[in-house]
C-alpha cells in the first residue's frame, strides 16, 4: 500500500494549493475584455470563452455584457490623487458572471489585482481609474468612456494573484 503522507523535502503542499487552485479553475480561450458597444458602462465578452471551474467546462457565449454592482463598485473621488480599483470577471460553475473588485488605491498602477473568490474562475479583469480632482466613479451609470475614467482591459487563462507566490 502506498504512503499518501510521503513530501519530498523541500516542498509544501500549501505551497502548491494556489496553483492546483489555478487548474481548476482556468479560463480555456481568449476572451476578449472591452467595453460595452450597447452599453459604455458595461464590460463586453468578444469572444466565445471556454473556462472550466471546479474541473467543469463550459463556454461563456460572446458579445454578453456585464454590470458593475450599484454603489457597492463605486470609486470615491480625490481632490489630489487618481483612485483606481480592479475588477476581476469571474465565473462560478453554473455559468453565472459577475465582477468582483479589488480593494481602491490612490495612484495610477497602484491597485493590486486580488484574488479570484473560491469556487470561481478569472478570465481576466479591467482597472478603472477615476481622475484626480474628478467626481466619483458611479458603477450604476457612469460610462466607461467617460472622461474623467480611464479604463484597461486584461485577459487571463489564470489570475497570478492565486499561485500563492
Amino acid at each position: 500500500m502506498s504512503n499518501l503522507k510521503i513530501q519530498p523535502p523541500g516542498i509544501s503542499s500549501k505551497a502548491l494549493l494556489g496553483p492546483i487552485n489555478a487548474v481548476k479553475n482556468m479560463c480555456h480561450s481568449y476572451a476578449g475584455l472591452v467595453i460595452g458597444t450597447s452599453a459604455a458602462e458595461k464590460v463586453k465578452l468578444t469572444n466565445n470563452t471556454d473556462v472550466s471551474v471546479n474541473g467543469k467546462m463550459f463556454q461563456l457565449a460572446a458579445s454578453a455584457e456585464l454590470a458593475f454592482t450599484a454603489t457597492t463598485d463605486d470609486i470615491e473621488a480625490d481632490a489630489n490623487n487618481v483612485r483606481e480599483a480592479v475588477y476581476l470577471y469571474v465565473v462560478d460553475e453554473d455559468g453565472a458572471t459577475s465582477l468582483f473588485k479589488g480593494d481602491e488605491a490612490s495612484g495610477s498602477g497602484n491597485a493590486v489585482v486580488p484574488e479570484t473568490p473560491e469556487g470561481k474562475a478569472c478570465i481576466g479583469y479591467v482597472r478603472v481609474a477615476v481622475a484626480a480632482g474628478s467626481t466619483k466613479f458611479d458603477a450604476t451609470s457612469d460610462s466607461l468612456a467617460a472622461g474623467h475614467i480611464t479604463d484597461t482591459y486584461v485577459n487571463f487563462s489564470c489570475n497570478k494573484a492565486d499561485w500563492g507566490a
